[in-house]
């Protein structure tokens, strides 16, 4: 477990000419953390032309994708062949950028170009079929081509309008202002056509009454008139005709979805990988023109076999160093002077106050396991827990995981204020079901969870005697359990309010004594022995002295100052808690030396009494175990009372009374569930957790890039060395001699 979860940090010197090729081995590696290059290495730029063109890719992915109606989850039903993947052959990142862009761009450009013919093609057919329900209005006015011909001295015209303007009409063809015929036809439910006949010289008064309600002149075209009627084959010939053209783009652009499809999840793998690898491009430190430096992270039981690869892929260009990062003591990439040292030469250098700053960052070196990743490797039991440990926050490289101790108290403290034997099997039962069954991980690991703090339910329903809110189970009593060594019985809570408020106390004081003690261990373990003791165990000293000072001798502070003298249980472990620090310093503990006697004595007396402070607080949280406790047992009591007033015999009654129960306790187990998990959360991050556990670690995450549908290939030109270069120009020049001999000889031979 040590081995596994301990990092080395490696630093790799390379040649910038091998940087796309050492990217794409840590990524085939992929158990590498690459260290982020700090701020002050890092050089300031406004914009970053390659982040730019990375945006632009994936913006005009997405674009094609919403054209196509394509999403993450297409790719997800394809099956893959290592020899089916898309292979991208390339220089550099740059390359790779650009031949990327024009796979989209050509992709994109057509589809575009489809789309356009798509809609002119619709909004043709869409012409095509009004202009044909139009001419069904002339075809019952007869209308033919010659009929046309024997207007002379009058119009005629046909126009399209919106129903709401109906009213409008009578108005507006007054005849006694324009002589006139007209006649209306509803054509859909929004639309209406009228034909009008008006004497020609009243044309322009016509339009612009026309105008006034927006109407469309619907064109006669001859080629749509017969001298017997209205030619609607012709309409058929060109609906057809504009039909077929339609289905022919819509079925390109399909092909193209459908024949393309593994090169755009290709694709969409590159753009992530192409993010993912200017990312880890940025981290390199520039140390010379051509030469460039990484830092990253492994665990040190694979430190010797990605030495080894790397070593054998790369052979002499590459120079590798190592540092193994402890969990129980500081260290530095670089080896750290002395204090004594640091002040004597800051002492005889004369700096302004700049320099003098400048100087002291130069001294201090950062401790590596404040950067250094945490693997969480946790039993497969306490796995699930580790969502709410994470929720909180990673747990430091030097910390002490939370997590193994969050699988005994939380479901326990979720089941004290839940206690019912029938709901915790419930919640067993949905925790099983949700394990096997629900594929996303957090949520497969929430199931889980409900599993465990279902058997805590199950735990406290033995304690109270309870189940489905009845003190028998299936005919049989529910006895009271004794709880060895306190030889008390937590049955019926409703009748032992006082044992359930003490014992509620008790499991305040006990999880809090806990977090103190795993902060005594990351103290312990990072040899800080004496805080420890000095800190931690004067706390725990406290807190439980307290508690036996009130659960003996009670609020009689009389009674504490007489003999034997209770109040010492609080007393000593307080003023030990204040001068302890100050008297670390004396004794001369080398973490306590760079503070002062006045420091260390007025943080101790702040920090003692806000700890004092604190515990009160903190244990007075944990009453909610008894408040939800009896509210969870009063709901039940509440749910059988209102199922017991339905009075009767038969059947049916008894579908109705017991149909009331199950609805009833389905709302307690989901309603009140969720409040007792939500305050079981509360309970652990802000009571438990913020004892010992500051959260502030970054969790190992591999540097990878992902293969499943496309295969990067970084083609580099082959370095050739002085030696190869000076053998490849004598064999150049021998090669020429030779043939200068024999054309010599040829020439010789024919002429001479």
């Amino acid at each position: 477990m040590k081995q596994k979860s301990q990092m080395s940090l490696l630093k790799i010197t390379v040649n910038s000419s091998l940087k796309d090729l050492l990217i794409n081995q840590l990524s085939k590696i992929n158990n590498v953390h690459i260290k982020p290059l700090s701020k002050t290495k890092k050089k300031i730029k406004e914009k970053d032309p390659i982040l730019e063109k990375i945006k632009q890719l994936r913006q005009n992915l997405d674009s094609l994708f919403k054209k196509l109606q394509i999403s993450a989850y297409n790719f997800q039903e394809l099956k893959v062949k290592k020899d089916e993947r898309t292979h991208f052959a390339v220089k550099d990142l740059k390359e790779l950028i650009n031949h990327t862009a024009e796979e989209i761009n050509f992709y994109l450009n057509r589809i575009n170009e489809l789309d356009r013919y798509i809609a002119r093609a619709k909004i043709e057919l869409e012409n095509v079929n009004f202009l044909e329900k139009s001419y069904q209005i002339l075809e019952k006015l007869n209308i033919t081509r010659n009929s046309l011909i024997t207007f002379d001295q009058l119009e005629f015209k046909i126009f399209t309008t919106f129903t709401k303007n109906i009213e409008n009409l009578e108005t507006l063809f007054d005849f006694s202002s324009i002589p006139n015929i007209y006649k209306t036809y509803n054509l859909s439910e929004d639309r209406l056509v009228f034909f009008i006949i008006y004497p020609k010289d009243k044309e322009q008064g016509l339009i612009e009454r026309i105008n006034l309600i927006h109407a469309e002149e619907i064109p006669i075209l001859k080629k749509y008139l017969t001298n017997e009627g209205v030619n609607f084959t012709r309409f058929n010939k060109e609906l057809i005709m504009i039909e077929n053209t339609l289905r022919k783009y819509e079925k390109e652009k399909n092909q193209i979805r459908d024949d393309n499809l593994l090169k755009f999840a290709a694709i969409d793998e590159i753009i992530q990988n192409i993010e993912e690898y200017n990312w880890a491009e940025h981290q390199f430190e520039v140390i010379s023109s051509d030469r460039l430096v990484l830092r990253f992270f492994i665990p040190i039981n694979r430190k010797k076999d990605v030495e080894q690869d790397l070593i054998k892929k790369f052979k002499d260009k590459i120079i590798i160093e190592s540092i193994d990062i402890p969990k129980d003591h500081s260290i530095s990439e670089k080896k750290r002077i002395s204090p004594e040292v640091e002040k004597k030469i800051l002492k005889r250098i004369e700096l302004t106050d700049q320099n003098n700053q400048l100087a002291e960052k130069k001294i201090e070196e950062e401790d590596l396991r404040n950067e250094a990743p945490t693997i969480m490797k946790n039993f497969f039991l306490f796995r699930p827990f580790e969502i709410l440990t994470k929720m909180y926050g990673t747990p430091a490289y030097s910390e002490i995981d939370p997590t193994p101790f969050l699988f005994f108290t939380f479901p326990l403290i979720f089941g004290l204020m839940f206690g019912d034997i029938g709901h915790g099997l419930c919640l067993i039962i949905a925790g099983i079901i949700g394990g096997i069954f629900i594929k996303k991980s957090n949520m497969r690991k929430m199931s889980w969870i409900i599993f465990y703090c279902g058997w805590g339910a199950v735990i406290g329903g033995i304690l109270y005697g309870e189940f489905f809110g009845s003190e028998e189970i299936f005919g049989m009593a529910l006895k009271p359990y004794i709880i060895p060594f306190l030889n008390i019985s937590l049955n019926n809570p409703m009748e032992n309010v006082m044992i359930i408020f003490k014992a509620a106390i008790m499991i305040g004081v006990i999880q809090l004594n806990l977090g103190w003690f795993i902060q005594f261990l990351n103290y312990w373990k990072q040899k800080q022995k004496y805080i420890a003791i000095a800190d931690s165990l004067m706390k725990i000293f406290l807190l439980s002295g307290g508690t036996y000072l009130i659960f003996i001798w009670g609020f009689d502070i009389y009674t504490w100052m007489e003999p034997p003298y209770p109040i010492l249980w609080t007393l000593i472990p307080g003023i030990l808690l204040i001068v302890m620090k100050p008297l670390g310093r004396l004794i001369g503990i080398t973490y306590l030396k760079d503070e002062s006697f006045g420091v260390l004595m007025g943080t101790g007396t702040i920090e003692a009494f806000e700890t004092v402070l604190s515990i009160m607080s903190n244990v007075a949280s944990y009453i909610r175990l008894l408040a939800l406790a009896l509210a969870h047992i009063s709901l039940l009591i509440a749910i059988q009372a209102m199922v017991d007033i339905l009075q009767g015999e038969g059947i049916l009654i008894e579908i109705f009374r017991v149909l009331g129960l199950i609805f009833g306790n389905a709302v307690v187990i989901l309603i009140e569930g969720l409040l007792v998990f939500i305050n079981s959360i509360r309970l652990t991050f802000y009571e438990f957790f913020s004892k010992f556990f500051q959260g502030s670690g970054t969790e190992f995450f591999p540097f990878y890039m992902d293969d499943i549908f496309s295969v990067i290939i970084f083609q580099t030109e082959a370095e050739k060395d002085v030696i190869f270069e000076e053998i490849e120009k004598e064999i150049e020049t021998k090669k020429t001699k030779e043939d200068l001999e024999e054309a010599i000889q040829y020439i010789s031979n024919k002429f001479f």
